[in-house]
């Protein structure tokens, strides 16, 4: 049975530094839910001897980015048959891209390089009766090559994709005319007024979920 098994090879990303890992097995898949969206998960076995960090790293392989999640699963080498001993799940990174946060009343701006947005806004649906407008979904993935990244909070301003617009802060006057570009650069801009923080690994270097109009 052993010798039927052969595991493929897969990238680990430490940072923008690849990786060949060998002989990895990639399980059967699973779907989970993701940003009201289902996705694949897999479960990998990873060969005896590694000595690679598996919390908070990105994977590639079918062609496609996933995310590890959680803890490895670690069992001892000599009381395990196989060539495999410690398991690892992943789930693919939904991207859509990038967004830019300015911080409420600071405006600092801040790039959040791997996100997946959903803009519903302009949508109308019906909930328990009543009518509501849709909203600008976006779900952060935490930023694996920092030892810490910005948390958005409530009140703060989202953009899709990479903004270059600098607000001038030096006087009210300068901020409201800055405001004034911004909209008029980003009409589709959003202010979040929901924040989720979800550790798949790590505390410190969580996910984020954002609900924005």
């Amino acid at each position: 049975m052993q010798m039927m098994l052969k595991g493929t090879d897969i990238l680990l990303y430490s940072g923008s530094t690849a990786e060949i890992v060998q002989n990895v097995l990639i399980g059967e898949p699973q779907a989970v839910s993701f940003c009201n969206t289902t996705i694949p998960s897999y479960k990998m076995a990873i060969p005896k001897g590694d000595t690679h960090e598996w919390t908070n790293r990105v994977i590639e392989f079918f062609g496609r980015r996933w995310r590890t999640v959680g803890f490895p699963e670690q069992g001892i080498e000599e009381n395990i048959p196989l060539v495999w001993h410690k398991k690892v799940r992943v789930e693919l990174m939904l991207t859509s891209g990038a967004c830019t946060i300015y911080e409420k009343d600071t405006y600092t701006r801040h790039i959040a390089p791997s996100v997946y947005l959903y803009d519903s806004r302009g949508q109308i649906t019906l909930k328990e009766g009543v009518k509501r407008d849709g909203e600008l979904t976006v779900h952060i993935y935490a930023d694996v090559t920092a030892e810490t990244s910005y948390a958005p909070k409530v009140g703060d301003i989202i953009v899709s994709g990479v903004s270059d617009f600098v607000f001038a802060t030096e006087t009210e006057r300068k901020i409201s005319e800055s405001m004034t570009d911004f909209r008029r650069l980003h009409p589709g801009y959003a202010v979040v007024n929901a924040v989720s923080a979800i550790a798949y690994g790590a505390p410190s270097l969580p996910d984020y979920d954002i609900k924005a109009r």
